[in-house]
């Protein structure tokens, strides 16, 4: 059941991943926002999602400390995040709200928009997730 329940999340999030990331590319160019960003500690579990491009994203799942319970981790490298998928770990860096890409229109609640934590500094806390 567990395995199940971790694909129909991983599913839904590669999706959300996928339109956060092209909302991204489709963005003017602006100086980086987690410059300005305060800095949150979060604490989680690691999550590999398909996005609909076939790219990998990582996910923070089960988060706290936080005003959300996911969130897209960026600025470590793809191994570091591999050798961690479900090791719990807490993470510290300025977290983006997701920018909606198409300001003309309202957003579409089906579709999940992450916040994205660049991470700074991570440190494993436990070994799994459960």
């Amino acid at each position: 059941m567990r395995y199940v329940t971790s694909t129909i999340v991983a599913c839904a999030l590669a999706g959300a991943v996928s339109v956060y990331a092209q909302a991204q590319e489709q963005a003017p160019a602006q100086p980086p926002a987690a410059d300005q960003a305060p800095k949150s500690t979060l604490t989680g579990c690691v999550v590999q999602a398909k996005t609909t491009d076939g790219g990998t994203a990582y996910i923070l799942s089960k988060a706290e400390g936080g005003k959300a319970t996911i969130y897209v981790l960026g600025g470590s490298s793809e191994s570091e995040w591999s050798a961690n998928v479900n090791k719990k770990v807490e993470v510290t860096g300025p977290v983006q709200e997701p920018v909606n890409a198409d300001k003309d229109s309202a957003p579409n609640p089906g579709v999940v928009r992450p916040p994205l934590v660049v991470v700074e500094s991570m440190k494993v806390v436990a070994q799994s997730c459960t």
